[in-house]
């Protein structure tokens, strides 16, 4: 029983913690004519009439990839033999919850910027080291070009990234995860085996974030937390991802 009590004293002053912060919603509403990359299916919801049902239904059709989300290691770890390829089902979702780091880059234009090592590192020395077990979320500034199509287009053309020398830089540091406010993590003028953050990042276990918002509103350090569908066998998964920034601290 007293251990019982000791529990319930720690959730409660956990509970009051937390009331000392703002939740700040970091993902983007799903819905018709959301951007999706090129190559992805579209997301469709439909009304859905049931027979003899007096409740409301939606019926979804979407990619495991869209609106904000994860990508799981399987993404790009192709041979289902290779044991780090890890469907979104399968992954420790403790990986997504802790602290963020939030690093602002640009603004930049329609030019696939690569974010680099040297940005990287001038971040940090003006800012906070990055460390081991950090999430590393990256504002570029990009989101504010998120509309429906066909607007939504240029959301989709020439978006900065991450450089493979930043990634390989990040993933030394022991990161967990790392985020960003694009479609992808990498530019948008690469693809194929130049898709090198993908590379240096999901087929070592640092999970990638992306389509996140409302980044401007953070500190540069925050407590991050996100959850994703459980798929089994998915290659990713939409999440609703919020950070925690204490009362007063957060952006205009």
């Amino acid at each position: 029983m007293a251990s019982q009590i000791d529990t319930a004293g720690e959730i409660d002053r956990l509970a009051g913690t937390l009331r000392d912060y703002d939740l700040v919603d970091l993902s983007h509403t799903l819905e018709l004519g959301i951007p999706t990359f090129p190559t992805h299916p579209k997301y469709i919801i439909a009304d859905y009439v049931s027979m003899d049902d007096v409740a409301e239904f939606k019926q979804l059709i979407m990619c495991d990839h869209s609106g904000t989300h994860i990508d799981s290691p399987s993404h790009f770890v192709p041979d289902h033999d290779d044991p780090r390829r890890i469907s979104t089902a399968d992954i420790d979702v403790s990986q997504l919850i802790g602290r963020a780091v939030v690093m602002t880059f640009g603004p930049f234009e329609a030019t696939s910027h690569h974010i680099g090592l040297a940005e990287v590192q001038a971040w940090e020395a003006a800012n906070e080291p990055v460390r081991e077990g950090d999430i590393v979320i990256i504002n570029t500034g990009w989101s504010k070009r998120w509309q429906k199509v066909p607007e939504g287009f240029d959301y989709l053309r020439g978006w900065p990234g991450l450089s493979g020398e930043a990634s390989s830089y990040l993933r030394g540091k022991g990161v967990k995860a790392v985020g960003i406010d694009c479609i992808s993590i990498d530019t948008g003028d690469v693809a194929g085996a130049d898709l090198k953050a993908h590379y240096e990042f999901l087929p070592n276990g640092v999970l990638v974030l992306e389509n996140l918002t409302n980044l401007d509103a953070l500190p540069p350090i925050c407590l991050f937390a996100a959850l994703p569908l459980k798929i089994a066998g998915g290659t990713g998964s939409p999440m609703r991802a919020v950070a925690f920034v204490a009362k007063g601290n957060r952006h205009a």
